[in-house]
Order: structure tokens, then sequence, then C-alpha cells
């Protein structure tokens, strides 16, 4: 955005203070932020008809993308290829996710009181696979225990 500011500036398009006005409001704007900023800076430039063509400047390529893709991943269901390229993307993510949580949990491991640090974790994953909790509920839960419980 900083660099946009610049650009805008530079080129004489809107001024500093007509950039932030319209920053400010796409930021509290519900929705797409971005399609609401160039929608604003579209209209300050070139009135209704700068605000129409920003809009359709942004969403016409993204649109055009998504069909690609949704095309490409359909072509995708009946090749064998495809579903083993997916399936090994997959248990790579899988592994590099288990990876980095053995990484973020091993430094309590390494401490006297490792078996809390089992139990948080244990506790989590049956509070996420088990009860079905959203990872911000999980998150939630460990809050509050965490300040109940607080330090030894």
């Amino acid at each position: 955005m900083a660099v946009l500011q610049r650009e805008f500036d530079a080129r004489g398009w809107i001024t500093p203070d007509q950039f932030a006005v319209a920053y400010g409001l796409a930021r509290v704007t519900p929705g797409t932020n971005m399609m609401a900023f160039c929608a604003a800076t579209g209209w300050m430039m070139l009135g209704t008809v700068g605000a129409i063509a920003a809009v359709l400047a942004v969403t016409i390529p993204s649109a055009a993308l998504v069909v690609w893709i949704t095309r490409l991943c359909e072509a995708g269901n009946q090749n064998r290829i495809a579903h083993a390229a997916i399936a090994g993307t997959v248990a790579a993510a899988v592994g590099m996710m288990l990876a980095a949580s053995v990484n973020l949990v091993r430094g309590q491991l390494a401490k006297r009181r490792w078996a809390v640090t089992v139990a948080v974790v244990a506790a989590a994953f049956v509070l996420a696979r088990v009860l079905a909790l959203s990872p911000i509920q999980v998150l939630g839960i460990a809050a509050v225990a965490g300040a109940l419980a607080g330090r030894p």
C-alpha cells in the first residue's frame, strides 16, 4: 500500500490525503477491502466511470482465474496422475505440520514437567478431533485454562 501511495502521488493521480481517505474507508467497508479501495481511488480519479473501471479491472481477471482453475480441477478429477500428485502433496503437508508441531513442543518435553505438555497436547487433540471444536475455540479454552492454572 505504501508503494501504491507513492506511485499515486508521484503521478499526480490523487493526493496523499485522498489516498488516506480511500484507504481508511476501504478498511471499514464490509467485504473485500481491496475492491472498496479500488472503487474509491477510481472514483477520486475519474468519478463514476473510474470507480466502475477500477472494480472491473480487479474482478474480471480474478474471476477468469477462478474459472480456469475450476476447469483445471475438474479435468484433474479423471486423471490418475493428478490424484497421485494431490495425495503426495497432502502427505507432504501432513508431514510438515507434524514436524512443526514436534518442533513447537520439543523444548517443553525436555523440561521436568513433560507430562503436563503431553496432557495439554492430548487435550487439544481431543477438543479438536473428538469434540469437533474449531482451532479458535481450542485456543480460547487453552487461554482460560492457562489463566486459571497460573504459573507454578
